[in-house]
């Protein structure tokens, strides 16, 4: 069981498969708005397959556990190496650790504070065309049901996190859900 968890990741420029001024045409809103959709799409579409379409220049985990586990990287594709330390009198020892780079899995000891930061640049694969064709309906699904587009405006405040169960009603609305349905990584 994880007691601790802290990620911080860097990413890269998003896919160009779309252009902003097509999508903003056909949702009829400016171009800005259209590339800060797209972007935000890119985004959605990674939490919700557990995958990176962009590239993640650096990966930070901090990471604490209550008994023996496994902890899996998490985003795929996975990082070739990790450099694991461990906090240990105020600072941060360099440690050694079984890592699985295949499987992005890590074996962590129980009450022992972790820092694990990834080596080098992930780059992922070319999205497919689906995943391309997924993040264009949902960049226009949400332009075109922007609150402020809608007849009657409803208010909510909470939890703005983002996790695939918050997302499920917008992938299902837009198309995207099937479309990525193969990209789901657990």
């Amino acid at each position: 069981m994880i007691d601790l968890l802290e990620t911080e990741f860097t990413h890269g420029d998003a896919p160009s498969d779309l252009v902003a001024s097509e999508i903003a045409l056909e949702a009829g809103v400016s171009e800005v708005d259209a590339a800060a959709m797209i972007a935000a799409s890119w985004i959605q579409a990674e939490t919700f397959t557990n995958r990176a379409f962009r590239p993640v220049t650096a990966g930070k985990v901090i990471i604490k556990v209550n008994r023996e586990d496994g902890y899996r990287w998490p985003r795929y594709p996975y990082p070739a190496d990790l450099d694991v330390e461990v906090y240990l009198n105020g600072i941060w020892l360099s440690h050694s650790e079984t890592y699985l780079a295949e499987a992005g899995l890590v074996e962590l000891v129980p009450w022992t504070l972790y820092r694990l930061t990834q080596v080098g640049t992930v780059t992922p694969p070319a999205p497919t065309a689906n995943v391309v064709q997924a993040v264009r309906n949902l960049a226009l699904y949400q332009l075109v049901h922007m609150p402020q587009r809608r007849e009657f405006k409803s208010q909510s405040a909470g939890d703005t996190s983002l996790t695939r169960e918050n997302l499920q009603g917008l992938f299902w609305a837009s198309g995207a859900g099937i479309l990525l349905a193969n990209e789901v990584r657990q």
